[in-house]
């Protein structure tokens, strides 16, 4: 009975916050309007460049079944320090350095193939989980402090505490890998690779755009400004609270806010509830991310500590004090994407053909 009505009062609080918002988007269509054609230009120039690539070689080294075959290199580390399987491995590998979602996005592919078993994924989905070095550098280190150097403390921050959590995840439990290798034809995982890897970025991109309205009605209907208000917020501090819902939001910080980089880097580590909300919307069906969750406020602490302790060693204050709060990083790839995207949208239509025949 109890649970019965813990369900029924969920329900109804998604249906007054869907209702506030879908008010609050008629109400505020100009700021609406503006956050989804900022955020579309967004995906389009960087995150479908960024991304796509390494989705899609991702998804064809699981489907082609030669995720193996480049796990052996690697087997006495994951093995010795770790007891943690090759192909894990190599996955933890890839998503370190592809982006956030790569990681479950290709644990949930091993998952659905039958490589791996429920248990295992919602393990590994635990430290497989990072921004990559090519975001911290760029979005925030050049960005914010104009430094390269603030990037790599982020992205060292966060990958010393997934390894923290990877040691102890393997250690005091079991990661099962299946022995079988799957064939697969060479037209299949290749054009499977491209056409999954587009759908995902189809996800991706429109969570971001649905997300930044969200953020845009919130904005504009004065929430945050009382919450600012309320605590007395700054608005580095204020743009660091966005930010645990939107990552991308630590682009706006002002000026060479050092005495919250370990803040910064726990925000990184968390990633934000919209890449939360794209990981169940490409996650497979068996995969439950609650350990996930339970796990990743725990991992945000400790890149914090993480990034108290390198700081002193790494950032020199006195001499990156210069850097200037605009984008250094101009980038247009706008016809680039617009071109993959009619690529994908005819390999999807080929392949139906065959599949029609």
């Amino acid at each position: 009975m109890k649970c019965k009505n813990i369900s029924k009062l969920k329900d109804l609080l998604l249906c007054i916050f869907l209702t506030l918002i879908s008010a609050g988007m008629s109400l505020y269509p100009a700021e609406v309007s503006s956050a989804v054609k900022d955020s579309t230009m967004r995906c389009l120039n960087i995150l479908i460049p960024s991304l796509f690539a390494f989705m899609a070689a991702a998804s064809m080294l699981v489907n082609s079944g030669c995720i193996r075959t480049l796990a052996k290199p690697f087997k006495w580390i994951p093995v010795v320090l770790f007891r943690m399987p090759e192909s894990i491995f190599v996955v933890f590998l890839i998503s370190t350095f592809a982006g956030y979602p790569v990681g479950i996005k290709t644990l949930s592919e091993m998952l659905d193939r039958g490589e791996i078993d429920t248990s295992t994924a919602e393990k590994a989905a635990c430290f497989c989980y990072c921004g990559g070095p090519a975001f911290y550098s760029g979005a925030i280190g050049l960005t914010v402090f104009g430094s390269a150097k603030v990037g790599t403390l982020i992205f060292l921050s966060v990958l010393l505490s997934n390894l923290v959590i990877a040691f102890i995840t393997c250690r005091f439990s079991e990661l099962a890998v299946k022995k079988t290798i799957h064939i697969h034809k060479k037209d299949s995982f290749l054009v499977g690779g491209i056409t999954s890897a587009g759908k995902s970025m189809g996800v991706i991109c429109m969570t971001v755009i649905f997300f930044s309205a969200v953020m845009a009605v919130l904005k504009a209907s004065g929430i945050f400004g009382i919450i600012r208000h309320f605590f007395g917020f700054s608005y580095n501090e204020s743009a660091l609270l966005s930010a645990f819902f939107e990552i991308t939001s630590l682009s706006e910080l002002q000026g060479s806010p050092y005495r919250i980089l370990p803040i910064i880097c726990a925000a990184c580590s968390f990633g934000g509830i919209c890449i939360i909300m794209q990981l169940f919307a490409l996650k497979s069906d068996k995969l439950s991310l609650f350990r996930f969750i339970k796990l990743r406020p725990f991992a945000a602490l400790l890149s914090a500590l993480f990034c108290k302790i390198l700081q002193p060693h790494l950032i020199n204050e006195a001499v990156t004090a210069v850097s200037c709060s605009y984008n250094f990083v101009k980038v247009n790839n706008l016809s680039a994407s617009l071109c993959l995207i009619l690529m994908i949208f005819l390999l999807n239509y080929k392949k139906g053909l065959v599949f029609s025949d």
